[in-house]
This record gives structure tokens, C-alpha cells and sequence, in this order.
């Protein structure tokens, strides 16, 4: 008895692995249905007449002499000499590529060079605004030793006065 069970089990399994193989067959089947077959297509009939047509040419006289003249007419300008002008040119606007062109322009060159000269303007004018501060501040300094001479000058006897009047004839125009 275990015998026979143990035969219907394997029964069993050999049934579902040949069910199996079935059923990977039957959609093995239904691709290769699915794939169409791209028939090729018959070129006979333009080659025949290709070749018709090159036969004819070639039993045709007259265009092998139009041939030839055409060849001697292509050696006789290969042989021509030909002029080449050197050309140096600037182009202030171009023949082609114009809105790229107008684009660096007006987008880029034009900003920069108003930049530039705002730079340059302010440069320049910080250094009049500096050599205007510097003088400025020499007129005060120079304001203030006036106020102080004339001060030590009012208030100052007899001998300091002289003692000033000869420190500045000394010391004037040098």
C-alpha cells in the first residue's frame, strides 16, 4: 500500500510538471503566432528596367559624345587658372548670426562700457573730492597759526615782538 501511495504522489507531481510544460508550449505558441513575417519586398521589375535603360545608353552614340565633351569642358576650367584675392576685412556688423550679434551688443558690451566710464568718472572725482578735503583742511590749519600769531602778537611785549618780527622775516619766501 505505501507503495502505491507513494507511486500516485509521484504520479502526481510528473501530472503537474507536464501540465506546466503544457502550458509554457501553448504560450510559446502564441508569441511566435504574434510575430509577423516582414515578407521581402520583389525588386525585379525596377532592376529589369534599370538595366534596360543602361543598356540603351550604352548603345547610344550620340550621349557618349556629349559625355566626352563634358569631361573636356570640366579639364579645360580645371586647368584655367585661378585668382585669389586676399581679403582683410572688419566687420562692424555681421552678414549672418545678427540677433546673437545685437544680443552681445546691447546685452553685454554696452552695460560694461557705461559701468567703465561711471567707474572712471567716480575715480576721477574722488580724487578732486580728496585734493578738495586736503586743502581744505591746510586752509584751517593755516587759518588757526593766523588767529594764534595774531593773539601772541596783541597780548606780547616789547622783546617778544621784536623776537616774532625777525622769526618771520627770517623764516618768509622760503
Amino acid at each position: 500500500m505505501k507503495e502505491i501511495d507513494e507511486l500516485n504522489q509521484r504520479m502526481d507531481g510528473n501530472d503537474e510538471i507536464v501540465d506546466n510544460l503544457v502550458k509554457k508550449y501553448t504560450e510559446m505558441e502564441k508569441q511566435v503566432t504574434r510575430i509577423t513575417e516582414n515578407p521581402v519586398p520583389d525588386y525585379s521589375v525596377p532592376i529589369n528596367t534599370i538595366l534596360t535603360e543602361v543598356r540603351e545608353i550604352k548603345q547610344n552614340v550620340k550621349q557618349n559624345e556629349e559625355l566626352t565633351l563634358l569631361k573636356q569642358i570640366y579639364e579645360k576650367l580645371s586647368k584655367a587658372p585661378i585668382s585669389a584675392t586676399k581679403q582683410l576685412r572688419i566687420l562692424l556688423f555681421p552678414e549672418t548670426n545678427q540677433g546673437q550679434y545685437y544680443k552681445i551688443v546691447f546685452g553685454r558690451l554696452i552695460p560694461w562700457g557705461i559701468c567703465l566710464v561711471v567707474i572712471t568718472y567716480l575715480y576721477s572725482l574722488g580724487g578732486k573730492a580728496i585734493d578738495a578735503y586736503g586743502q581744505h583742511m591746510q586752509s584751517e590749519q593755516s587759518a588757526h597759526y593766523q588767529r594764534a600769531w595774531i593773539y601772541l602778537k596783541q597780548i606780547a611785549k616789547k622783546r617778544t615782538l621784536s623776537a616774532m618780527d625777525t622769526a618771520y622775516f627770517k623764516t618768509g619766501n622760503k
